[in-house]
């Protein structure tokens, strides 16, 4: 019997956050930091809609309803192979590689942060660019240390929804996040209540404001640049004029 278990925002957070943790990775480039940042923005915004999803959401999407416990694991793995298995919502492994995913990730994005301020002298934390942090390599350091820890957080999750598709087919867990809908002999269903449609709403509406902001207004608090940009060309016409058939024009930062 086919029941509705991963309700429309839920599977809509699944979708967002893969998509938007991929273009980070894309985006991990020098000429294209502005928009790696709103992308990390908008992984916050994502990650603490999950937040409030877990506390206020439907039951299997609830944080309360995660069947943590050392003795919740110990059965899960002595039960592995048997056709038996049963769980309606996330499994003991799945639970626990997912609340990582969602620490670890809210650290990327933390860490991302500190790093676009400190060292860029961009976004909030810009006025560290200041400070003895300045020349410091370390945030982009442990930056790098923790999207490598989630990307071995997303490996063993892919492992997990395989071998979960492989062992235990009948259930449809793969497919159930495409369509929301797993097969159990008795009907597990959950259902939206008003508050839980209207919370979720708002939340996608805010975030869609706030992508459109962004990308429409690079110039704001969470992206602008401490220091105003230098036409090298126009302060100095007269060696553009004379010298730039044969020469190259530098800052003069580069040969500090």
């Amino acid at each position: 019997m086919k029941s509705y278990i991963w309700s429309l925002p839920t599977r809509v957070f699944h979708w967002l956050l893969a998509s938007f943790i991929l273009l980070a990775f894309l985006t991990d480039e020098d000429n294209l930091l502005t928009y790696h940042a709103i992308i990390g923005y908008c992984i916050f915004i994502i990650l603490t809609f999950r937040i409030f999803w877990g506390i206020l959401g439907p039951k299997y999407s609830k944080f309360s309803d995660f069947p943590f416990g050392l003795k919740r694991v110990k059965e899960f793995l002595s039960n592995i192979l048997g056709s038996k298995q049963e769980y309606v919502g996330h499994n003991p492994a799945a639970s626990y590689v997912m609340i990582a995913m969602i620490i670890v990730s809210f650290l990327v994005v933390i860490s991302g942060v500190l790093t676009f301020g400190i060292q860029e002298g961009k976004g909030l934390l810009s006025f560290l660019n200041d400070s003895y942090f300045k020349d410091m390599k370390l945030f982009k350091e442990i930056h790098e240390a923790l999207s490598t820890l989630l990307i071995v957080l997303i490996v063993i999750h892919l492992g997990g929804v395989l071998s979960d598709k492989l062992l235990h087919p009948k259930h449809e867990t793969l497919k159930s996040i495409f369509t929301g809908y797993k097969k159990f002999e008795e009907n597990k269903s959950i259902k939206l209540n008003i508050f839980q449609k209207a919370f979720a709403l708002i939340f996608l509406i805010l975030f869609l404001s706030f992508l459109l902001f962004s990308f429409t207004n690079q110039g704001n608090l969470l992206l602008v640049s401490k220091y105003q940009p230098v036409d090298y060309e126009k302060q100095n016409e007269l060696f553009v004029s004379e010298c730039a058939s044969c020469h190259t024009l530098y800052p003069s930062g580069y040969f500090a």
